[in-house]
């Protein structure tokens, strides 16, 4: 069963895209030691994705704390605004993206 799990977490490690900053413009943050990408979303004011940049393929890496937490930090670090929670969502690729509310 050991040697399944460990083929399988390589093999999507290996098949992964990288996540790279390269061409898209965004904002690099780090929290707790993971670096994160925070990226307007095109098209919807004030909305924002957050992916966070797993160069080294650690799949069996322990969080420090849950990713959606990070992501949430990572969001308020690059825009200086509060996440809105109920529009938050990730999708299998582990990119989250949520509406961000800036007071004025």
């Amino acid at each position: 069963m050991m040697k399944q799990t460990a083929l399988a977490a390589a093999l999507c490690a290996a098949l992964a895209p990288a996540v790279s900053a390269k061409g898209v413009e965004g904002i690099k943050v780090s929290v707790l030691g993971r670096d994160w990408l925070v990226v307007p979303v095109e098209g919807t004011a004030g909305r924002y994705s957050a992916t966070r940049m797993n160069l080294e393929h650690l799949a069996f890496r322990p969080p420090a704390v849950l990713t959606a937490r990070q992501a949430v930090r990572a969001m308020q670090a690059a825009t200086g605004c509060s996440v809105n929670l109920d529009t938050m969502v990730r999708t299998i690729t582990g990119t989250y993206y949520a509406q961000v509310i800036c007071r004025k």
